[in-house]
């Protein structure tokens, strides 16, 4: 089977993707109906060549529940901007709830009518403020 183009071009740091969060409980649609996730870093295997992204996921759901360093998206124009649906939560506020994935089509798929996973990326001010919680991290996946 060949990979999809869209392999060839990996998303940056503070880019905004559709994948496969490894769940314990993934939800019906889950092979059908990628998550929003943040991409929080990304490295290249010097060998293989393939690339990696260290991810935060997205929801929809209980939204009222974020930590106060969860990035939330529910500004209209902001949703529309990044390519998202609905109000969404990322969650960047521990390393423990982000995983490394590889840039492959197992892990990321591009919603419905899209050619790409990468639908966006953060707007400065946004990336300055991940950037920040990222950095008083100390237990982010390590490459």
């Amino acid at each position: 089977m060949t990979s999809p183009d869209w392999v060839l071009r990996p998303p940056y740091t503070y880019d905004v993707v559709t994948g496969f969060f490894p769940e314990t409980s993934p939800k019906m649609t889950w092979a059908t109906n990628p998550r929003p996730l943040l991409v929080c870093g990304r490295a290249q295997d010097p060998e293989t060549k393939m690339f990696f992204c260290r991810v935060a996921y997205g929801t929809t759901k209980q939204i009222e529940k974020a930590h106060e360093d969860d990035l939330v998206i529910g500004n209209m124009s902001m949703l529309d901007q990044l390519g998202l649906k609905r109000t969404t939560r990322f969650v960047i506020h521990s390393g423990r709830q982000m995983v490394i994935l590889p840039w492959i089509a197992e892990f990321f798929r591009p919603w419905s009518g899209y050619s790409s996973p990468v639908l966006s990326s953060l707007p400065e001010e946004m990336q300055h403020y991940v950037g920040g919680v990222l950095g008083s991290l100390d237990d982010l996946p390590q490459f």
